[in-house]
């Protein structure tokens, strides 16, 4: 099998995470914060290294406002919703996911939110501060494109946010955590937003929102917090706030353990070869006449079309050999619009550190054949 949809998520998951998962579930898997014997606290203790884990990862120096959540689409409804005021504007690039588009279509139908698109080809700063308006209050943007895998450069949105302080950046790091560095301390945002099981190699059912600033907003959603359990409210301090329920320990086990991995590699590493790999497959595809890529990109995420052809049946074709890939809208019709592949979809190759040269081959050999079968 060649595995080529981490976009999605990563597969397979590193042998040391799997380790630690094993680890977790079967030695110490209590309830975190939830009880005073070993077991809760050696959960809760690992919650905690995790949190550090992240924090380290992204040069933040609070880990206590790293709150974690079900996954990115999570974070980002508790990001968008506790964030963006009551009639407020707010601008978003055209290459959104649903989990930034759906809730803020939400907030414009209930809350008066108005939205304006800017566009991430050319000159990025000129584009961002066109549609920006008095009463602009929020951004709201990716740092990669999950279609084209194309970059919206965190300096640039933190350099626009710098130049307006009234003005709150919120990111989704979906695609770019663990593919990039991001520096928090040189590139300051308001809240970032990322899952644990793409690029930081943790099993599905954990992300995490990154609270930068100290402002204290609405509860999300209430129940137990293990603190301050006579109060009727939600805590008002970080992480206890947010988290809400029992969390997850397993999959934030495994979200540390991924970290760790990638520190071994070391991020120079990843991104080196992440552009060397992307540049392969990029070259491969457009070497099959037919094959039109979306754009060309270094983060691992190329999408492409062969003419009008479905791209489900394209993706069905190479599940056959045994090649897994993903088609459709990839829940980004924003970003499909500014392709024009809105009717036919794209089949999204996604790379990861784990994959090499032979598979690349292997996929684009494997398509050859498919479209000169005539698929």
């Amino acid at each position: 099998m060649i595995y080529l949809d981490n976009a999605a998520t990563t597969f397979p998951k590193p042998a040391s995470v799997l380790h630690d998962l094993s680890v977790c579930v079967g030695r110490y898997c209590g309830n975190p914060g939830r009880s005073s014997h070993r077991l809760s606290l050696r959960a809760a203790e690992e919650i905690y290294r995790t949190r550090e884990e992240v924090a380290s990862l992204l040069s933040f120096p609070k880990p206590e406002n790293i709150v974690f959540t079900e996954n990115a689409t999570y974070a980002l409804n508790l990001a968008i919703k506790t964030t963006v005021p009551h009639g407020a504007h707010v601008i978003v690039s055209d290459m959104e996911h649903n989990a930034v588009m759906r809730p803020l279509e939400k907030l414009r139908r209930t809350d008066g939110v108005r939205i304006s698109v800017f566009r991430t080809d050319g000159n990025l700063a000129e584009n961002m501060e066109s549609v920006l308006r008095d009463d602009t209050s929020v951004i709201v943007s990716t740092l990669c494109g999950n279609v084209s895998g194309e970059r919206v450069p965190l300096d640039v949105l933190s350099e626009i946010r710098g130049r307006h302080p009234g003005i709150r950046l919120i990111v989704d790091a979906s695609q770019a955590i663990g593919h990039e560095e991001i520096n928090l301390r040189k590139t300051p945002c308001d809240i970032l937003c990322a899952p644990g099981h793409k690029g930081l190699f943790g099993i599905q059912g954990c992300g995490f929102a990154v609270f930068c600033d100290e402002k204290v907003r609405d509860s999300f959603i209430e129940g137990g917090s293990g603190s301050d359990s006579e109060s009727p409210e939600m805590p008002d301090y970080l992480p206890d706030r947010y988290e809400a329920g029992t969390l997850p320990t397993p999959a934030i086990v495994t979200l540390g353990s991924g970290i760790r991995y990638l520190k071994k590699i070391g991020m120079k590493e990843i991104r080196e070869r992440l552009s060397s790999y992307s540049e392969r497959l990029y070259d491969r595809l457009t070497s099959i006449a037919g094959i039109r890529p979306l754009a060309r990109s270094d983060s691992g995420v190329i999408s492409f079309t062969y003419g009008d052809c479905p791209s489900s049946k394209i993706a069905d074709a190479l599940d056959r050999r045994g090649i897994c890939t993903r088609s459709g809208l990839h829940c980004a019709p924003a970003a499909h619009r500014k392709f024009g592949t809105t009717e036919t979809g794209a089949v999204r190759a996604s790379l990861s550190v784990m994959n090499t040269e032979r598979e690349i081959d292997g996929f684009a050999d494997a398509l050859c054949d498919i479209i000169a079968g005539g698929i």
